[in-house]
């Protein structure tokens, strides 16, 4: 029989009789456990005194100088707990000095898992961050606080500090730190048992550590999703991501980090009932992670070992290695671990020690109660709430500038095709204005031949030789075409209709014989004419208004002149008789 007890930190009365005499009968034994636990707390805390960062700390907190704080950081150097001399300056202001010295205290006593001391100087530096503006570190400061809290079993306070860091990340675009404290924030929804709002973390978590080159941060978001994904049981998930970070260790190669990986897809196989497979990979990571110095995640794989056993029925073997878990868990005041361990031992002892099972349990109930309480509980909920009106804001906010992309390619589609358009309109208003003057440079040329000859024979001998007599005979209709409407400008009797008629032809002949001689309508040939008498009107009528050349050359109103008028030449009736004044 195990006869080992462990002191139980327990508030509530008892009023059942038998757990009374339980009580009485463990009560030497509770007394002298307290006893070894108080006396073992005393060493460390004098084993702690010892260390030169507490006098270092000790005479800067009185006195914040310089002097004292590079002293701080060069045994820090010494210690190899940071890698860089962090070296301060006289100049150095005096929030900066502290905010920083306070910072790495932080660290340090984190660190030795002093969690209350780290606690206040992380209070101390967080305010002094945002006062000097250093968002780095402000940021670092937040993420080390919500680190504390989730060890210190104060999980709303760890969720809001968590949340700062991460908004801090997000302001700055970093993804490596987007991506930690989005992992931080999984860690403490999973403890908590908001098991989905924990995944959607870990998935943002992945989403950002997947943009960075940086094996490391992925084995640790990739350990924290198997976690994750353990607690919503689903193991095949949970071996995957495992897995993923196992292989990352070892391509690395840091054993300790691949055994604290292996114990994550033990805890996977158990759920799969693999056990033997189990079994070996947490005999194999167990002596690797004792030898490593790393006590919480030596805890947590004794209680995966511990869990193995008992599924198979153990239970013996298995209390001692809750036994040892505890030891740790207790040490390290990591409430939510223990919680774990008193259920492990309540049920392997119920066969073994019955009265220490039932001690057992009721510090596990007590703990659970305590973890998961209802304020704590909504307060996470809240936060949850928030982020995800953050997130909501963020997706409108995406979907505005989507919008925005949208509308500004409209209009540059619009642009390109309204300048495609243009190009083109300007192309044909260019072969336009060319067939335009071809018609006005025959107009020109059968003006003089229709003024100087009247009859086809003075027609062809005035014209080139090879001329045939279809050619011949379209001169001759052009020509008289050309005489009808110069006569009948002033009139206005310029109309296809009017001019058919003189010329003894219907309509539809003249439109016909028009287009087989020149290529193009009538209602062209006849403006060609139009222009090339207002062409000769301004120029030689240049103290003529040009409302009375409109009038001459057959428009009623100046503006529909003008346009007409810069259709064929390009410029203005003015611009013309400006240029062509000599």
């Amino acid at each position: 029989m195990l006869k080992k007890t462990y002191t139980l930190y327990n508030s509530r009365t008892f009023q059942n009789s038998k757990t009374l005499r339980i009580m009485q009968k463990g009560a030497l034994l509770l007394f002298l456990r307290r006893t070894t636990i108080v006396c073992l707390s005393l060493l460390c805390a004098l084993h702690l005194n010892a260390s030169p960062v507490d006098s270092l700390l000790t005479s800067f907190g009185k006195q914040p100088n310089v002097n004292d704080a590079n002293s701080f950081f060069d045994y820090l150097l010494q210690e190899e707990f940071i890698d860089d001399q962090l070296l301060l300056t006289p100049t150095t202001s005096h929030d900066s000095l502290c905010a920083t010295t306070y910072y790495w205290a932080a660290e340090w006593y984190y660190d030795i898992q002093n969690f209350k001391v780290a606690e206040q100087y992380a209070l101390q530096s967080l305010p002094l961050c945002q006062a000097v503006g250093d968002k780095s570190m402000e940021a670092d400061c937040a993420s080390l606080l919500s680190l504390i809290y989730v060890r210190l079993s104060v999980f709303d306070k760890a969720a809001v500090y968590a949340k700062q860091c991460n908004e801090l990340d997000l302001e700055s675009g970093n993804n490596d730190n987007i991506a930690s404290s989005y992992n931080t924030l999984a860690g403490i929804y999973m403890t908590m048992r908001q098991v989905d709002e924990a995944e959607r973390y870990i998935l943002k978590a992945i989403e950002y550590v997947n943009k960075v080159d940086n094996p490391a941060r992925k084995a640790v978001i990739y350990g924290m999703a198997s976690e994750v994904y353990q607690h919503k049981n689903q193991p095949e998930k949970t071996l995957e991501y495992a897995t993923r970070a196992w292989n990352i260790e070892n391509q690395l190669g840091r054993i300790d980090k691949a055994a604290i990986r292996q114990t994550e897809r033990a805890a996977a196989l158990i759920s799969l009932e693999r056990y033997k497979e189990a079994e070996e990979i947490l005999t194999q990571a167990i002596p690797i992670i004792e030898q490593s110095g790393n006590i919480h995640s030596l805890g947590i794989a004794y209680n995966h070992m511990g869990d193995l056993l008992y599924v198979q029925g153990r239970n013996q073997e298995g209390a001692e290695y809750y036994y040892k878990a505890l030891d740790i868990f207790i040490a390290q005041h990591d409430l939510y671990n223990e919680s774990h361990t008193r259920k492990g031992l309540r049920e392997t002892l119920r066969g073994i020690n019955p009265e220490e099972a039932l001690l057992h349990g009721d510090r596990f109930e007590h703990l659970r109660d305590s973890i998961y309480d209802d304020e704590t509980n909504k307060n996470l909920s809240q936060y949850a709430a928030q982020y995800q009106n953050d997130i909501l804001q963020q997706i409108n906010s995406r979907q505005r500038i989507r919008y925005i992309w949208l509308i500004v390619l409209v209009v540059v589609l619009f642009m390109l095709l309204a300048l495609v358009t243009w190009l083109i309109y300007k192309k044909q208003q260019k072969h336009q204005l060319q067939h335009f003057n071809d018609l006005l440079s025959e107009v020109d040329k059968l003006r003089s031949i229709s003024q100087a000859r009247k009859n086809i024979d003075n027609l062809r001998e005035n014209t080139s030789e090879d001329l045939n007599a279809t050619d011949a005979d379209n001169r001759l209709m052009l020509a008289r075409v050309v005489e009808l409407v110069s006569d009948g400008l002033i009139k206005g009797e310029y109309s296809v209709e009017h001019i058919a008629e003189a010329m003894n032809m219907s309509v539809s002949t003249f439109r016909r014989r028009m287009l087989a001689a020149t290529g193009d309508s009538p209602k062209n040939f006849i403006l060609a004419i139009q222009m090339e008498k207002a062409a000769e009107l301004l120029v030689q009528n240049t103290e003529m208004p040009i409302a009375d050349i409109a009038l001459h050359c057959g428009f009623s109103e100046a503006g529909s002149f003008t346009r007409t008028f810069r259709r064929f030449y390009g410029i203005t009736p003015s611009q013309y008789r400006e240029q062509n004044k000599a």
